[in-house]
C-alpha cells in the first residue's frame, strides 16, 4: 500500500456499520444506470471490472443513498481493483462513503486507504479564504460547517488531532474488516492531496457535496476537481441522512 499507517496498523473489532440487503439508488455514470441485468448500458454485454464492483457492492450498503461511478474510463486495469482510497471527512456522508468503500473492497478483496487531509502551515498562513478551503477534510468539508466538530482555529495541531480522531472514527466503522491502512497527510488544499495521490490506487471514493453556502462551495469544489483531475474512476457517494463519522 501507498502512505503510512499512522497508528501502525489497522485495528478490528467496532461494531458493525448497517450493511444489509436493503438496496441502494446507484448510478454508474451520466449516462449507465446500474439495473438488474448487470450488461444494461454495456453494448458488449459485460462491465468492467470497476463497474461490476460498484455495482454489486452498493445496493449492499444501506447507508447510502446514491453513488454514481465518474471518470470510468480512466480505468487502466479494468480486470481488477486491488486498493481504493478512501476520503475521510466530517461531512454528512462520511460514513456512506467508508460503508461503501468497505463494501466494494469485500466484492474485490481489495485495500482501503482511509486517507484525511489537514492543511499545511503554509496553507494556514495564506488567510481566512485559503485557510478556508484548504482545512477541508480530505472529503472536502470545510471547518465550521454545521455539524463539523473540526478546529474553527487555524491551531495546527488541532486540525490534526481532529484529523486522528476522524480517522479513528472511520476505522471503527469499517468493523471487522481488516485490509485497511490509515493516513493523516498535510496538503495545501484536500483536493490536491487526493489528485496526487490517485494515481496509486484503482478507485477513488469521496462524499458527495454537502448543503450550505460554504459546503456548496468547498466541498463541491473539491469534489468537481477530484473527478476531473483524478487519474483512476471516481466513486462519490450521498448518504440516506446524515451519517457523519463525528456526530457521536
Amino acid at each position: 500500500m501507498n502512505g503510512s499507517d499512522a497508528d501502525g496498523g489497522p485495528s478490528g473489532g467496532a461494531a458493525d456499520p448497517g450493511i444489509d440487503d436493503e438496496p441502494a439508488r446507484v448510478g454508474l455514470s451520466a449516462e449507465t444506470s446500474v439495473t438488474d441485468d448487470p450488461s444494461v448500458g454495456d453494448p458488449n454485454g459485460s462491465q468492467s471490472s470497476v463497474e461490476s464492483a460498484v455495482a454489486e457492492a452498493v445496493p449492499a450498503t444501506q447507508t447510502a443513498a446514491d453513488a454514481t461511478l465518474e471518470e470510468v474510463d480512466r480505468a487502466e486495469r479494468p480486470d481488477r481493483v486491488s486498493s481504493v482510497l478512501v476520503a475521510v471527512g466530517p461531512g454528512p456522508h462520511s460514513g456512506a462513503t467508508v460503508d461503501v468503500a468497505r463494501a466494494i473492497a469485500e466484492a474485490t478483496d481489495a485495500w482501503l486507504e482511509l486517507f484525511h487531509v489537514v492543511p499545511t502551515d503554509a496553507a494556514l498562513a495564506d488567510g481566512p479564504a485559503g485557510s478556508e478551503e484548504s482545512a477541508a477534510g480530505a472529503d472536502g468539508s470545510a471547518a465550521g460547517d454545521e455539524g463539523d466538530s473540526r478546529p474553527g482555529t487555524d491551531d495546527h495541531g488541532d486540525y490534526a488531532a481532529s484529523g486522528e480522531r476522524l480517522l479513528d472514527a472511520a476505522r471503527d466503522r469499517l468493523g471487522e474488516f481488516d485490509r485497511a491502512d490509515r493516513w493523516l497527510v498535510e496538503g495545501q488544499s484536500a483536493a490536491g492531496a487526493i489528485v496526487e495521490q490517485s494515481p496509486y490506487y484503482d478507485l477513488v471514493v469521496v462524499g458527495a457535496p454537502t448543503t450550505g453556502t460554504v459546503g456548496r462551495f468547498v466541498f463541491g469544489s473539491t469534489t468537481d476537481t477530484v473527478v476531473d483531475d483524478a487519474e483512476v474512476p471516481v466513486v462519490v457517494v450521498e448518504a440516506d441522512g446524515s451519517t457523519a463519522l463525528d456526530d457521536g
